[in-house]
This record gives C-alpha cells, sequence and structure tokens, in this order.
C-alpha cells in the first residue's frame, strides 16, 4: 500500500505556559488534514518549545490509509438485539 507523507510540520503557537495546547492544536491541524484526503493522521514527533512570552509545538508524521503502517480501523459497531 502506498502512504501519503504530510510535506510539512505542523505548528502552532500559544501564550507561555501553553505548550500541551499548542501541541493539541497542531495535532488537530495535521489531523484535519489527513482527513481531507480520506486517511488518519499518525503522529511520528511531538515538540514542545516554551518561551518566556511564548510557547510552541511541532507535530511530524504521516497520512495513513487501509493497508498503511500506523493506520488503526474504526471499531466495529456491536449488532443489534
Amino acid at each position: 500500500m502506498r502512504g501519503v507523507w504530510m510535506t510539512g510540520v505542523a505548528a502552532a503557537f500559544a501564550l507561555s505556559g501553553c505548550a500541551d495546547m499548542a501541541a493539541s492544536m497542531a495535532l488537530s491541524d495535521a489531523q484535519a488534514k489527513c482527513a481531507k484526503l480520506g486517511k488518519q493522521f499518525v503522529p511520528d514527533d511531538v515538540k514542545k518549545t516554551e518561551l518566556v512570552v511564548v510557547s510552541s509545538a511541532q507535530v511530524s508524521g504521516h497520512c495513513a490509509g487501509p493497508g498503511d503502517p500506523g493506520f488503526v480501523p474504526a471499531p466495529s459497531a456491536p449488532p443489534n438485539r
């Protein structure tokens, strides 16, 4: 199977002390980009930086579809009774 790799790194900035929020924003952005392709985002690395005034985060990874490494199929619904 062929994977679609992110051509860049999703990044986000937030006020100082909010690196976790910046990482969450960057992850959401990467997930949305992959979803537009009908794929899932599989993160490879998350880097957070706390500076005096701002925090930043970078998320790198790739988009994966069925049969690609890292793809997690959606759970099947339980049968109706």
